[in-house]
């Protein structure tokens, strides 16, 4: 019997542990991966740092900013495909082992595998390779500093400064932490009033902590200007209508019934639980709801700062349900403590080593380009010469993975960066697409000689080739047309 009631908790520690690692050892590349990389190696080569990298042919707006850049330099750093990839499983496999660190502090191991494995079921489609992945560990790293011990009080404000000032140079989701900061001195005010006679140490500190969460990612090339930049992309128009994932997470979205599934299954713990949130909890957790309620791209943060109550949740439901406790019985030692410290250490190493391995394999096994026009970029290779250079409409979703394998040799039209550019250039560039008016006097207008589309654009196919451009790629996945 006691051999039967562990295999289920060792079964779900198992579970999660293996879901954890496949999950960060292969995540897919989107092109905002191609692109990261693509503007790395332009700054290595001395493009300023600060201002979005001219790819294009198609003009952004003047002073556009390039918030990014440091996750582009530590992509690029490697100089590798597989070594942007090992630093983004890093980054991957590194967050969530924070976060089973922040939940297994309030939950017992079994509750604690259970919540993971929810957690990360639910992240999974989220957990690509990107530049938001820094976000994927950085936000777990900021929770668990503010929840440190009181003996500990005196070094917040320091660290969290250093964390905010590294994290608004990496990615836009660094207001998040200061959300979180502003949370934990708000529910330390509420405390401080019910109870006047409690130290004041924390509050203080907390105080410090917000004024730090504001003040250190100042500290960027663009100053001031990544405010502007931070708090006005999610609300822009141009974004939400361009960018699927900036869209509301309407239930019937599979990614985001996830998220709903996951929202619901905090209600029953609210009600056996009598609420059971604190105030800092509370108006986090209700603030990243409405985030993630209204942009798909911002359910990843609900889901890392809820977790650790889910766990709560799930540890005081086994608590009461003493035979359902005892049937699922305890998490092995090799599943705790340090054993899975040390396993956990083992995994990322695992993960990195795999990444020069997923690059050498075919891409239906490594999975490395699933998405990517790997046989347009081979073509135009071979057709433009080093030291020339071609100017190519292309889907805005392949313009990173474009400008990286080709890098000098092609300016293209797009890429992934919606916020550079107003509606009018937006407007302009989905009609040509669409084949509206004389696609072929544009482009030769434009000087661009190449086409690379997804294969529905057939009325922009049709009249370039009526105006004699070829087809020299077709396929399921893309078209290439050349001019004459």
């Amino acid at each position: 019997m006691n051999e039967r009631r562990s295999v289920v908790a060792a079964a779900i520690a198992v579970s999660t542990f293996a879901l954890g690692f496949v999950v960060a050892a292969t995540s897919l590349p989107i092109d905002d991966f191609w692109l990261s990389l693509a503007s790395a190696r332009q700054i290595f080569g001395g493009a300023p740092l600060e201002h979005a990298v001219e790819l294009n042919w198609i003009p952004f707006q003047p002073g556009a900013l390039n918030p990014q850049w440091g996750a582009q330099l530590i992509f690029g750093l490697p100089g590798s495909t597989a070594g942007a990839l090992a630093i983004n499983a890093l980054l991957i496999g590194g967050g969530l082992a924070v976060l089973a660190v922040r939940v297994r502090r309030r939950a017992t191991p079994e509750a604690t595998a259970i919540a993971m494995l929810l957690a990360i079921a639910v992240l999974s489609p989220h957990l690509l390779a990107r530049a938001q992945s820094f976000s994927i560990f950085l936000l777990p790293v900021a929770l668990l500093l503010l929840e440190m011990r009181p003996a500990r009080w005196q070094l917040l404000p320091v660290a969290y400064a250093v964390l905010m000032a590294a994290w608004a140079n990496l990615h836009g989701a660094f207001v998040i932490g200061q959300l979180a900061a502003v949370s934990a001195l708000a529910g330390a005010a509420y405390a401080s009033w019910r109870r006047p006679e409690r130290s004041r140490g924390e509050l203080l500190m907390l105080a410090a902590t917000v004024v730090a969460a504001f003040v250190a990612p100042l500290l960027n090339p663009a100053g001031i200007g990544l405010y502007a930049y931070a708090y006005a992309q999610p609300g822009l128009d141009v974004v939400r209508e361009i960018s699927i994932e900036w869209q509301p997470a309407w239930p019937w979205i599979p990614v985001a019934t996830l998220f709903w599934v996951y929202l619901l299954l905090l209600v029953p713990g609210r009600i056996r639980r009598g609420w059971g949130v604190g105030v800092r909890d509370s108006l986090l957790l209700a603030a990243l709801a409405v985030f993630a309620a209204t942009s798909l791209r911002q359910i990843p943060w609900f889901v890392i700062a809820a977790a650790p109550l889910l766990a709560q949740d799930i540890g005081a439901a086994l608590a009461a349900a003493p035979m359902l406790r005892r049937s699922i019985g305890t998490v092995p030692r090799l599943l705790r403590g340090r054993s899975l410290v040390a396993l956990t250490v083992v995994a990322l190493a695992l993960a990195v080593l795999l990444q020069p391995l997923r690059t050498a394999l075919p891409q239906n096994v490594g999975r490395v380009t699933p998405d990517a026009p790997v046989q347009i970029a081979d073509e135009l290779a071979t057709r433009i010469p080093d030291g020339a250079v071609e100017r190519v409409l292309n889907e805005q979703v392949w313009g990173g993975y474009l400008a990286y394998e080709l890098g000098d040799r092609i300016e293209i039209a797009m890429d992934g960066r919606l916020e550079i550019r107003d509606r009018a250039t937006w407007a302009g560039y989905f009609d040509l697409l669409h084949g509206e008016g004389s696609p072929a006097e544009e482009l030769a207008r434009q000087g661009v000689r190449y086409a690379a589309l997804h294969p529905s654009r057939t009325e922009l196919r049709k009249k370039l080739q009526d105006a004699g451009w070829q087809a020299i790629v077709s396929s399921d996945q893309g078209v290439l047309l050349a001019a004459p």
